[in-house]
């Protein structure tokens, strides 16, 4: 009898606690709310909306016919998709780690204590601020074979034959990577350089002492510093490259041919101008489980590093 009243005892203040804890949990989903409702709105509704556009044939005058998975059956059996996705990831490769090497570079330099660095700092990240259509009309102009000032000082220094650019296949995409090397490599510059000031001047001093010269010590503290930072870049990075559109679009126009034709606007001209939007749709949804895929693989590979 005595063991029971204990233990109810014990159990009452348990009891009491619930509605307390409770009403916790309950606060905690409230300060969530105003990142739920936008994200529901605008990212959640749009991509299951795109979803159930993907199973019909939608045009111009809006959904006509239920054909189940035939979109996506359409676009597979078509070459042209593996084309521009070639392309797509071609673009990845050599964008992402020029940018990611120059960005880490200049972040080096900048962490130096040298004068001109804050004037350093701000040209090159200047750009970062323009929006894609004012860089791809700056290059458009600077890439123009007859009166483009990149001929023009490849002239001056003993080249005597105009570069096509961008109509020539073996230049057009150097051409948009150059381009898209000098819009984001302040913003990669930046990320890098928070990164590196982070790393405590003492390991440097240590290893100094210890007489490891300057490769040594970068490679042996730099790099294992910046680990967590390259992650996030090399993931950015990435998918940025990935969702390439406004460089070929006002400075190739996907040419020439179908060369520098991306998923991006591969989507864009399915949808937009030949008004199939429930092919676009379904392509769509095809990129977005592709670069769903890829971000799995990266972080399960990063995971497997840090453990």
């Amino acid at each position: 009898m005595e063991r029971s009243v204990i233990e109810n005892k014990a159990a009452t203040p348990l009891r009491r606690r619930e509605p307390i804890h409770l009403l916790k949990e309950l606060k905690a989903i409230f300060y969530l709310v105003p990142f739920l409702v936008p994200f529901t709105v605008f990212y959640l509704w749009p991509v299951i909306n795109g979803a159930w556009m993907s199973l019909h044939v939608w045009g111009i005058q809006g959904m006509q016919k239920y054909v189940a998975l035939a979109n996506y059956k359409k676009i597979l059996e078509n070459p042209d998709f593996y084309s521009y996705l070639w392309n797509s990831f071609y673009f990845v490769l050599l964008c992402a780690p020029t940018v990611l090497v120059l960005g880490l570079v200049l972040a080096l330099i900048i962490n130096q204590r040298i004068w001109v660095r804050t004037l350093i700092r701000s040209v090159f990240f200047l750009p970062y601020v323009l929006s894609v259509s004012v860089v791809s009309f700056i290059w458009l102009k600077l890439f123009d074979a007859k009166n483009g000032p990149v001929n023009a000082v490849l002239h001056a220094l003993g080249m005597n034959t105009d570069i096509n650019w961008l109509t020539d296949h073996r230049f057009v995409w150097w051409a948009i990577t150059i381009a898209t090397d000098w819009w984001s490599v302040g913003f990669v510059m930046v990320l890098f350089l928070a990164g590196l000031q982070e790393i405590p001047t003492d390991h440097y001093e240590a290893a100094k002492i210890d007489g490891a010269n300057a490769w040594q010590r970068f490679w042996s503290i730099t790099l294992p510093g910046l680990s967590s930072v390259m992650k996030i870049q090399i993931f950015y990075q990435i998918i940025n490259c990935l969702k390439l559109f406004g460089q070929v679009q006002i400075m190739t126009g996907g040419g020439p041919g179908d060369s520098t034709n991306t998923m991006i606007r591969y989507i864009y001209v399915t949808g937009f101008k030949k008004d199939m939007f429930g092919l676009a749709a379904a392509q769509s949804m095809i990129f977005c489980f592709i670069m769903l895929l890829i971000a799995v693989v990266q972080f399960k590979i990063t995971d497997r590093k840090d453990g």
